[in-house]
């Protein structure tokens, strides 16, 4: 068995992405196992790719986590128990990739580098700016962590094991996308401060070259290969890009959460830009893309909200011996919104994130609530609107309905 493998976590969604990447890392480590982790229920598209599938014997109550997080959070909070299946297989190397990362080169660096270090993680930017011009700024980047996240490359050592456990620990219950969380990310914080010798932060500019940190970078391509120039002139191969946030069908864009910063700002990524895209529709991305997130609904079909999801929290923190599924219509949860008449009755319409409804409510508050509090403010003075405003931020705080399960 090789000692060394690179793993990633999607639901079924993201399947043509994560394929994309299996086969550009096989392409270009071809001796190094690769796994592809399903946070998600399978169906008869993931039974013919090999997918790891979720397991009560390698990630314990996982339908908890589910049912407590919604789908980035659980794809994300299942990220150390994966290393940790991994380690107890006998791999002493194993890399993390986001499944919207493009290889395009070997990665034989990094695993080198676990020869010295226990860990290996890249920060969002490599360089401090006064007149800052990137697309995520800086502020931004204090609320998700100075790391990213969608690489992360650990080692089966001692440390690597505790780190792991302690993360497993941590994102068991607190993988919230909220402030002052952000998902699996932030947490390592820690890690640079508790194992400074052990940890190696790299500013390899080729290595998760992402939307954020564009403005540092320039791609070059010499014989055939992909390099990257940062913007102190050093050039570096690039090993591999991220494709956080992109839409193959929209033109330029780079990153549909920054579609200014897209291939006319940034013309030279445009060459790899389209290889990608050209890729991943090879690889099924319109048969996978509409494909629906199977915890969205309980097992009749009606829709699991953030509110319900947090009720299910304060409920396992009244019920903490609670062993059932959650998702069960019969089950004991489900029973206790029913008699508490916690339930919004409405059919799930499959979608992981409905951004529909997201539109609805920027329509509602321009076209009603702003004006509503101009008139609040014009017949009732300033300091009512801010009490008004006040209160409306208590009610949105999904935390002030956990007196709903109360006895």
């Amino acid at each position: 068995m090789n000692k060394n493998c690179a793993f990633t976590i999607c639901s079924k969604n993201y399947l043509a992405q994560a394929l994309t990447l299996k086969k550009s890392f096989v392409r270009h480590n071809p001796d190094v196992d690769f796994f592809l982790f399903l946070a998600d229920a399978g169906n008869e598209d993931t039974q013919k790719i090999g997918i790891e599938h979720l397991d009560e014997e390698w990630i314990p109550r996982w339908k908890e986590m589910a049912f407590r997080y919604d789908v980035i959070e659980f794809n994300t909070s299942i990220k150390p128990f994966c290393f940790n299946k991994l380690f107890g297989e006998g791999y002493e190397k194993v890399i993390y990739l986001d499944p919207d990362i493009y290889v395009v080169n070997p990665l034989t660096e990094i695993y080198a580098w676990l020869d010295n270090y226990h860990v290996v993680l890249t920060p969002h930017i490599n360089y401090l700016q006064v007149d800052y011009k990137g697309s995520q700024p800086d502020t931004d980047i204090l609320g998700c962590g100075l790391y990213n996240l969608g690489f992360c490359a650990l080692k089966n050592s001692e440390i690597g094991r505790d780190i792991v456990e302690w993360w497993m620990d941590r994102l068991y219950k607190y993988c919230y996308s909220e402030s002052p969380l952000f998902v699996d990310q932030k947490w390592m914080i820690f890690i640079p401060v508790f194992y400074p010798q052990e940890t190696l932060i790299t500013k390899h500019a080729g290595i998760n070259t992402a939307i954020w940190n564009l403005h540092e970078r320039t791609l070059l391509i010499e014989n055939g290969e992909y390099k990257v120039k940062d913007i102190k002139g050093d050039v570096y191969p690039l090993l591999f890009y991220h494709f956080s946030g992109f839409d193959p069908g929209v033109e330029k864009v780079i990153n549909r959460r920054h579609p200014f910063f897209n291939t006319d700002t940034y013309p030279s990524f445009k060459p790899l830009i389209e290889e990608y895209r050209n890729f991943i529709y090879e690889n099924g991305y319109k048969h996978f893309h509409p494909m629906t997130y199977h915890f969205v609904e309980f097992s009749n079909g009606i829709v699991i909200n953030r509110y319900t999801r947090q009720l299910f929290r304060h409920f396992m923190e009244l019920h903490p011996e609670f062993k059932g599924d959650p998702f069960d219509e019969n089950g004991e949860f489900y029973r206790l919104l029913v008699r508490r008449k916690c339930l919004i009755r409405k059919k799930s319409n499959g979608v992981a994130l409905d951004t529909s409804m997201v539109k609805k409510g920027d329509a509602m508050m321009n076209n009603l609530f702003i004006p509503g509090l101009k008139v609040l403010k014009k017949v009732f003075g300033y300091k009512a609107l801010v009490n008004i405003q006040r209160l409306a931020g208590r009610l949105a705080d999904r935390h002030t309905y956990d007196f709903l399960l109360d006895k």
